[in-house]
């Protein structure tokens, strides 16, 4: 080795020098070395690990500083909402932004991570921060630059039309042009402030040209008009700095530490979708696109726009985020854009439908389109391997690779990143500064559009005196800073209310213009009364949208918020007034418009609502010119300025007019001849299958789907049921038409609702659905039976047979009485876990008592005709009502019964507890079957086809329709809603007929629509649903008496159901103690000196109701609605000698210092439903215990448990002298004083077993650990005096 010993010290001499060398120069690091050389550089150093991280964009919840360097992420994103604390300050945001960079440089080569966030109206996630206009009201200010056409105020079917403007006024034209850039550096100054040095996504409307204000995101565009969309564009310099002269076309450019870089979207076309539905195709040709879309971002490219994002939607059926040859092929070759592409929020999942369904595909798919950066708010490391994986293996080539990773780091280089990686606090005093405000409240009166000023041009109203003895101010968005606002605003909806950010609305802003002497009187929705009883000089009216975003703000009808036309009625039919619309697009507004003397259009106009009372009060002029169509009427959407299209389209037209014309007339009215001569589906002689044939024949997919469709009765209207072809309505838990509604006005709701279902063209009539599961719960004055947990005791010894049949026939005359033909019950759940939150809901532990309360469907619907065929629903007449058994299948045996838990149960225990009352139900002709939210070993009922089509329909014969729980799809995904798509396939293809959409109904309409044409479901699937749908309706009668009448209104809380109810309770009580040493206490005396009642539910009407009970979770109180609480029955039963003290939590003292005989406590559960009612303590509600031991401690007492199952009692028992189980008896408590002092006897026995300890649960008769306090099928009897 020696003769080696020489060379090789001379190679660990240059080994040593080559790192040194490298440790003191890195090309990359030196800002003096050109752009390509230090890319170049970089590049060469890294590995695809490191390449890969620098593609990934993850959200900032997720971010950490280990994450960035053990993943080498390339970028950070804030989305809507998603801010480091509750109103951060400047300085939270720059240590969090600083810390995660840290994290970054702290990886190999040290490559800064690039911060991105949606800064699209100011820096609108940002506590303080100020809020510019949305967009599309600073459209309204550069409308003045661009060519005058001859399109007239009020033509072509339009209210306001599209008009383009020269103005005259110097100060106005010379103030313009800077306004975006103006706007734009302001920006920059609050982004650098907060770490926004390294800031990426200053989120971009202004390149979508919104061709129809149906979208949900036409507020983020400029104008339908994509000359002033360009235009706009001029905010990137200002964002970004004045691009050299002598730059190369299409590379990137930010100018400083007091810029940021820029992001142009959503590419392309994604403001022109069909119907202005989010996320939709938009199908234009080629040259369309590049004509309408395209132009704009050509001009952002020629001002050097840093990075490009691309839309959800598609061209023409091909994703943007799969369409290469726009990415790469047009964007990149043909405009040269150099700067890098990044997808939107999951973009590259949504490829596939239903999203993520195939990830390895999306990423494919993405990344050769040319998406260069993917935005992974959640799935990073997903992403992370499956690209590695596929460049390993030559399925992406390593080109593509350092393509996307070369456009990456020239933005970060061209924005000084690695020079200035960490952000400094020297301009934490520009967020929210006067200054900035300033600038917005001037973009708010630029953008501002006078439509009316006076109903007699000789008089105009505005502007208005500042001076004034008393003028009004009303309106839902007077004095809202969140609607103000809109979406994009603090949270990515935006957010309802004042307290969001600091701003002026409009109601502090006209006090703060008028004159001191002005008394302002601010009521948001004045009454006529109210209006007649001041005398106000004018007022003005501000009302308009809620905040939205993106799909949740898709609108089909564009209507002004409630009760904001009632406001302009109230108002402006009394008084002088101007209405202030605030909404991100025109909406109809044309019924009201006679009515105003002034109108002006103030978009959204961010913080500073003083522009809006300098413009109102005649500080400065209106200027503003509409950038974009205002329309009639929706029907005319999408309606655009086209005039030369128009007038050359109506030339040809002409030429064919008249022959066609009246060949057309003649089809016409032949059709309509014969159609009125005779329907099958019409003529109620006719075989009902031979009816719904006829039916379904005539029906287009469009009115199917419509039939398949539940909404909410707060979402419906007569329009809404004409357009979409509604075929159900429901009133969820508490919905009804107004507080404390008569039947009267119920049946006026539903009939106007059904006349909007009847005008369609075939007439069908919808049908009406509500929650009817202890009698007509939502509807004030009704009978309120005892919950289904009561109602099953008194089968339990076959008592009384037909008790539930008379219960159920009750109930259908109260829901029928308020118009209604269709009750959600009976719940057939077996509960076998009272931890359950519904188990109340349940009539037993037992599938043999549940199956024999299945009798209450005959009550409801009528007794089944001896030859009706199994399975065929089955309504006797007009008091009847169709009934739904529920919740199918297996929602009782959910794991520690957690509401839509996991039901792990092999298929025999499955068909042997929890099927067989669905058999019995189906036998008795039952309509409807509700599909339950709970899985059955992992698998989500709503998406069983094994269970709702394989067993439900094929094997049990069941021929009615099956409908989902409210929002059932949607939970299919965990979490909801997650990917709709799959939700409705999976949801349809399993079996169900009719969806209860209780929000997102358009939606679900567009999704089925496409997924039919597009074979996805079949249409065989559809026809299925439909004609079980008809089916039913069929049956109801509703075809030949679709309105409802008075003629049973007397009905609802009769005084024959309030017997019958107190019957109920009677036979649903259990005495489970009576005495202590065989010394009964029960019966209670009547006549006696002084007695107590005390506890919590005492004198509660709503505790003893419960759940289900007016509102969806019940309430407390005697204000609800009518009956008798326990304390008014026992007054009611006494000698009227007898002294009754009521204390609800009496101390030791009370009771040890009055000489009472006896004392009756009641205690127990307060109100709860579904998953609010899970718990895991079964424990009495305080103070009940301690009024227990206070009480019982020192006098007889007989204690009384109004709760929806057994709870905890055994540590009581010893104290007490006789215990009744009451569970949730509803309105007449009066049948338990019947009990309580002898006027009947006990006589109900447990359906369920009262368990010790929770730590038994789950624990039913059978089992092997079975050790209960009371066991199931346990009650003490007593003798009544009225009894035979």
């Amino acid at each position: 080795m020696g003769k080696f010993a020489t060379p090789m010290l001379g190679l660990a001499f240059w080994c040593l020098w080559v790192v040194a060398s490298g440790a003191v120069y890195m090309k990359y690091k030196d800002p003096k070395q050109p752009l390509n050389a230090r890319i170049n550089d970089l590049m060469s150093r890294m590995t695809l690990e490191e390449k890969v991280g620098q593609m990934g964009q993850m959200e900032r919840g997720f971010a950490t500083a280990a994450l960035l360097k053990k993943y080498f992420i390339g970028s950070v994103l804030s989305g809507g909402g998603s801010i480091p604390a509750p109103k951060a300050s400047a300085e939270t945001w720059v240590h969090m932004v600083n810390e995660l960079q840290r994290g970054a440089l702290a990886t190999r080569l040290g490559i800064p991570m690039i911060y991105g966030i949606d800064a699209i109206h100011g820096h609108n996630n940002v506590y303080k921060a100020t809020i510019f206009p949305h967009n599309v009201g600073l459209g309204v200010t550069r409308q003045v630059y661009l060519p005058t056409t001859n399109y007239e105020f009020c033509c072509s079917g339009k209210i306001f039309g599209y008009k383009n403007w020269y103005r005259t006024h110097a100060d106005f034209l010379s103030g313009i042009p800077n306004l975006l850039r103006g706007l734009a550096l302001r920006l920059l100054l609050k982004f650098v402030q907060q770490g926004s040095l390294i800031l990426l996504l200053l989120v971009l409307r202004s390149h979508q040209v919104c061709r129809d204000p149906r979208w949900g995101r036409c507020y983020e565009s400029y104008s339908e008009d994509h000359k002033i969309v360009q235009a706009m564009t001029e905010i990137i310099p200002g964002l970004q700095g004045d691009i050299p002269a002598n730059s190369q076309k299409g590379v990137p450019f930010v100018s400083g530490k007091t810029k940021v870089a820029a992001c142009a979207k959503h590419f392309v076309g994604d403001g022109g979708t069909v119907k202005g539905i989010n996320e939709n195709n938009t199908v234009i040709d080629f040259s369309g696109l590049l004509s309408i879309h395209m132009p704009a971002y050509f001009n952002s490219i020629q001002k050097g726009v840093a990075t490009i994002m691309v839309s959800y939607s598609s061209w023409n059926g091909k994703r943007m985020h799969a369409n290469g040859d726009l990415i790469t092929g047009f964007l990149k070759d043909k405009l040269k854009f150099r700067g890098f592409v990044i997808s939107d929020w999951q973009g590259i999942d949504q490829i596939t439908d239903p999203p993520h369904a195939n990830y390895s595909y999306s990423v494919q798919a993405g990344i050769h389109a040319g998406i260069d950066m993917v935005m992974l708010p959640v799935n990073f490391t997903e992403f992370i391997d499956d690209l590695i994986f596929q460049v390993k293996n030559n399925i992406i080539p390593m080109s593509r690779i350092d393509d996307a990773v070369r456009r990456i780091l020239r933005v970060k280089f061209v924005m000084g990143l690695f020079e200035n990686p960490l952000a400094d606090l020297s301009l934490v005093n520009q967020l929210g500064s006067q200054e900035h405000r300033e600038l917005a409240r001037e973009a708010v009166r630029k953008s501002l559009v006078l439509l009316k000023n006076s109903k007699n041009a000789a008089r105009p109203l505005l502007p208005l005196s500042k001076k004034a003895p008393k003028i009004l101010v009303a309106g839902t968005h007077a004095d809202n800073l969140g609607c103000q606002c809109g979406g994009w605003t603090i949270a990515w909806q935006g957010l309802n209310g004042n307290d969001l950010t600091v701003g002026t609305t409009i109601l502090t802003a006209v006090r703060n213009a008028v004159d001191p002497s002005t008394h302002v009187v601010y009521n948001e929705n004045p009454d006529a009364e109210f209006l007649k009883s001041n005398k106000f000089s004018y007022a003005i009216v501000v009302v308009g949208e809620p905040p939205y975003s993106e799909t949740n703000g898709d609108s089909m009808t564009l209507t002004i918020a409630e009760p904001g036309v009632s406001t302009i009625s109230n108002v402006c039919g009394a008084v002088k007034c101007v209405v202030v619309i605030i909404s991100g697009r025109p909406v109809v507004i044309e019924p009201h418009v006679p009515k105003m003397d002034a109108l002006v259009a103030a978009w959204l106009p961010g913080t500073e609502g003083q522009g809006v009372a300098d413009i109102l009060f005649g500080d400065y002029g209106f200027t503003g010119k509409l950038a974009r169509t205002w329309f009639k009427t929706v029907d005319q959407l999408p309606m655009n300025v086209e005039l030369t299209r128009y007038k050359l389209r109506v030339a040809k037209m002409r030429r064919l007019e008249i022959p066609m014309m009246r060949f057309f007339v003649f089809l016409c009215f032949w059709a309509a001849v014969t159609e009125a001569v005779y329907m099958k589906y019409k003529d109620p002689k006719q075989p009902l299958n031979a009816r719904i044939k006829d039916l379904m024949n005539r029906m287009t997919l469009e009115e199917k789907v419509g039939q398949m469709t539940q909404i909410e009765r707060k979402l419906a209207s007569p329009d809404v049921m004409k357009k979409y072809f509604i075929g159900s309505i429901l009133s969820g838990g508490g919905s009804v038409p107004a507080p404390k509604a008569s039947a009267e006005s119920w049946i006026n709701t539903v009939n106007e609702l059904q006349r909007g279902a009847l005008s369609t063209r075939l007439g069908i009539p919808m049908i009406y659905g509500i929650d009817a599961v202890h009698g007509h719960n939502n509807a004030y004055k009704a009978t309120i039976f005892p919950h289904n947990v009561g109602l099953g005791v008194t089968r339990q010894r076959n008592l009384d047979p037909n008790l539930l049949k008379r219960i159920g026939a009750a109930t259908a005359l109260e829901v029928r009485a308020t118009g209604i033909p269709y009750a959600f019950a009976p719940c057939i759940a077996v509960c076998r876990d009272p931890r359950w939150g519904r188990c109340y809901e349940s009539y037993s532990e037992d599938h043999k008592i549940v199956q024999a309360m299945t009798e209450i469907i005959p009550g409801l619907q009528g007794d089944l005709p001896a030859n009706s065929r199994k399975g065929i629903p089955f309504v006797a007449g007009k008091t009847k009502v169709a009934a739904c058994a529920k919740h199918f299948v297996g929602d009782g045996g959910t794991v520690k019964g957690i509401d839509e838990n996991n039901t792990v149960i092999d298929f025999n225990g499955l068909l042997s507890i929890h099927m067989p009352a669905y058999l019995d139900s189906i036998r008795k002709g039952v309509s409807t079957v509700m599909v339950s939210y709970s899985s059955w070993n992992g698998k989500k009922m709503h998406a069983s086809h094994d269970l709702v089509t394989g067993f439900l329909k094929d094997k049990l014969k069941f021929r009615g329709f099956v409908i989902s729980d409210w929002q059932g799809i949607d939970k299919i995904t965990d979490p909801p809603h997650t990917n709709y798509s799959y939700s409705v396939q999976a949801g349809i293809q399993a079996g169900i007929d009719m969806i209860m959409l209780p929000e997102n109904f358009t939606e679900f309409v567009d999704e089925l629509t496409f997924q039919c044409k597009k074979n996805i479901i079949p249409m065989s699937r559809i026809d299925d649903a439909v004609k079980r749908i008809l089916r039913v309706k069929f049956v109801l009668g509703l075809f030949e008496n679709p309105i409802a009448d008075l003629s049973l209104v007397n009905q609802l809380g009769s005084q024959e159901h309030r017997e019958l109810a107190r019957e109920a309770v009677r036979k649903s009580l259990v005495l489970l103690k009576n005495g202590i040493d065989n010394r009964p206490l029960l019966p209670l005396p009547k006549k006696d000196t002084k007695i107590l009642v005390a506890g919590s539910h005492a004198d509660n009407l709503g505790y003893q109701c419960g759940g289900w009970t007016i509102e969806w979770q019940g309430l407390g109180g005697n204000d609800l609605t009518i009956g008798t609480t326990v304390l008014t029955a026992v007054r009611n039963t006494v000698d009227p000698s007898t002294q009754v003290v009521y204390n609800e939590n009496p101390d030791a003292n009370f009771v040890k210092s009055n000489k009472f005989s006896y004392a009756i406590v009641v205690v127990g559960e307060h109100p709860y439903t579904e998953t609010f009612g899970d718990s895991m303590n079964l424990t009495i509600a305080e103070p009940g215990t301690s009024t227990i031991s206070n009480v019982c401690g020192a006098v007889k007492c007989v204690v009384v448990i109004i709760s929806g199952r057994p709870v905890v009692i055994e540590p009581y028992v010893a104290s007490i002298d006789a215990l009744v189980a009451a569970w949730l008896p509803g309105t007449e408590a009066q049948g338990i004083a019947d009990l309580l002092f002898g006027d009947y006897g006990f006589s109900g026995k447990l359906a369920r077993t009262w368990f010790r300890t929770v730590d038994q649960l789950p624990m039913n008769v059978g089992d092997a650990h079975y050790d209960p306090l009371y066991p199931f099928g346990f009650g003490l009897t007593t003798k009544g005096t009225m009894e035979n």
